[in-house]
Parts: C-alpha cells; structure tokens; sequence
C-alpha cells in the first residue's frame, strides 16, 4: 500500500516514488517540502497496483526500473541518478562521495508539473493561431485569386472593345 503525503491536493495528482523504503522516505519528504503530493512504494506489486490505479502522472525511479515503471503504464519518469554528482574531497586521502543536487531535482518536477495546464494550454492556443493564419492565409489567397481573375477579365474586354 503506498504511503500518501499529508500535503493532499484536489488539483494536483501525486508522484509515485518506486524506490526503497528509506530513500523513497525521504524524497517523499523533499517533495511534500516543496508543496507536491508524493507516494511511495517499495515493492513491484505496489508498484504495479500504484501504476494501474491511474492515480499518478509522473514517477521518480532509479535507470533500472524505468523500463519496468514505463511498461506498466506509460508516465514520465524521472531517473534519480542524474541528480548525484560526484564531489571531489580537498585532500586525496578521503575518497570522493556522490551527493545529491536536490534543487536540479525539484526544477526538474517543476517543468514536468506545475504547469501541466498551462502547457496544454499554450498548445491549444497556438494550434488555434496556426489555424487562424492558415485561415487567414487561405482568405487571402482567394481574395488574390479572385482579384486575379477580375483584372484579367477587364484587360480582355478592355482589349476586345479596342478592336
């Protein structure tokens, strides 16, 4: 059973998060930081019980579960390894450690979230004034080819009378 955030929105569908339990934990805990609805599953059933419920639109996962959360439903899915990065310690006796880029990350949900609406939205409108300009475009092309046609038709009775 997944573990809701307490941060419930009637607008905003949550983020599955497939990971285990105690990294799943805390990016839940990054998320519902950040103002998002986030759940998290641990197992491939709730995995598969989480997806097929048609709750989520996006999923937060490691590479190698990308495929098994995309043939399951087909969801934007965020790889959470691009947001470690290797950090070189000053002194060569300590190894380098990965640490996580949590503001990458948060951007990153931002451009697949917050404006869902608005980026169907800005599509709608600008297929609507593609087709405005196409119509436009089409208004004056028959307006140019009826005038065509009437100058061509004055320069030929014009030229008839003058026989």
């Amino acid at each position: 059973m997944p573990v809701m955030s307490s941060a419930q929105s009637n607008q905003q569908k949550p983020i599955l998060v497939f990971l285990g339990k105690d990294a799943a934990c805390d990016i839940v805990s990054k998320l519902n930081e950040s103002g998002y609805v986030a759940a998290a599953v641990s197992s491939v059933p709730e995995l598969f019980d989480a997806l097929r419920s048609d709750r989520y639109f996006l999923a937060v996962t490691m590479r190698s579960d990308i495929d098994m959360v995309r043939n399951i439903k087909p969801i934007p899915v965020i790889n959470l390894e691009v947001f470690f990065h290797t950090v070189q310690s000053a002194t060569k006796s300590v190894r380098s450690s990965k640490e996580f880029d949590s503001d990458a990350f948060l951007r990153r949900v931002a451009a697949l979230t917050e404006s869902r609406t608005g980026r169907i939205d800005a599509v709608q409108k600008a297929a609507a004034t593609k087709e405005t300009s196409i119509a436009g475009a089409a208004r004056a092309s028959r307006w140019r080819a009826a005038t065509s046609l009437l100058l061509s038709r004055r320069s030929t009775s014009s030229a008839e009378r003058a026989e």
